[in-house]
């Protein structure tokens, strides 16, 4: 059986299993359907990035350290429940996975939850990862699964999410029209049994997150997609609203303040690029848009669109 899977912070095609990929080895006490979803998993992520879990009442939990504390990961211990990420701050993004039924979870020894049958035609598999994030990855087993699949979002207050990159920034709403991107959607895959790539795309329906994925006569199943997640830290971007932009571009003074408050490494960092913020921030006054600032290069572009309102 031969499955193409993606992973990383941001997407990186992994490589087609059966071509390249090793065969995981057989699950202590993952026996079965839960045995062969988890196989089909584990072969197309691999195991090296998968943060080791425990399980207990509420699911099975890994705790990822990173420079801002703890991120926690829960999957939980059936089908219909949430996975979360919660930051050291206790702040938490949960996505419900697209279940109809309350298949039990299942961990492996490497700490992948399987969930096998939990919709028609289709496993269900949730997966920590070192960097702090969650997979949510979904088999089509067959014609028969969905090609649109729903994750509810939970989001928390003053969060929104933002076209970036193909998929979505996090972002939380800081002072003074600015706003940190506090996580990241991973922009959407699919590939066939035989590697090839399937077109697949997001939307937004309120706060559920649409993936579909286009199949025809020739698709070669089991076909897998991997919805990614991270939440919990500055990952990529501040962004600021044209209200905002204008202070920046008015007040260097504005900036510095703006920075000292904000979460490390932004305020070191940012105040030491002020100066260069705030010329660019002139210009997109000039143009009527916004400015944003890049992790980790600290360089600011202008934008429109998302969170420039």
């Amino acid at each position: 059986m031969a499955v193409i899977s993606a992973t990383a912070f941001a997407l990186a095609l992994a490589g087609m299993v059966g071509a390249t990929g090793a065969q995981a080895a057989p699950q202590a006490g993952v026996t079965g359907q839960a045995s062969r979803a988890a196989d089909v998993v584990q072969r197309a992520t691999g195991t090296a990035d998968i943060a080791r879990s425990t399980t207990g009442a509420g699911g099975a939990t890994a705790q990822v350290s990173k420079p801002g504390g703890n991120v926690v990961v829960t999957a939980p211990t059936t089908a219909t429940g949430n996975v979360a990420v919660t930051a050291a701050n206790g702040s938490t993004v949960t996505l419900a996975l697209p279940a109809t039924n309350g298949a039990a979870g299942v961990t492996t020894a490497e700490g992948t939850t399987v969930y096998p049958g939990a919709a028609r035609g289709t496993d269900l598999a949730v997966q920590a990862t070192t960097d702090g994030g969650a997979r949510a990855l979904v088999t089509l087993k067959d014609s028969s699964a969905s090609t649109e699949q729903r994750f509810d979002l939970g989001l928390p207050i003053n969060t929104r999410l933002v076209p970036a990159d193909g998929g979505y920034d996090i972002v939380q709403k800081g002072e003074a029209g600015a706003a940190f991107s506090m996580g990241h959607i991973d922009a959407p895959w699919a590939k066939d049994a035989t590697g090839k790539s399937l077109h697949t795309s997001y939307r937004l329906e309120g706060n559920t997150l649409v993936q579909s994925i286009e199949t025809d006569k020739n698709t070669a199943f089991p076909v897998v997609a991997d919805p990614k997640w991270t939440w919990g830290w500055v990952t990529g971007t501040v962004y600021f609203d044209k209200n905002g932009t204008g202070h920046v571009a008015a007040d260097s003074g504005f900036l510095v303040a703006v920075f000292a408050a904000a979460p490390p490494p932004f305020d070191v960092y940012g105040i030491l690029n002020s100066a260069n913020i705030s010329r660019v921030a002139w210009n997109a006054v000039t143009d009527g848009q916004c400015v944003e600032i890049k992790i980790p290069t600290f360089l600011p572009y202008e934008y429109s669109g998302g969170y420039c309102n």
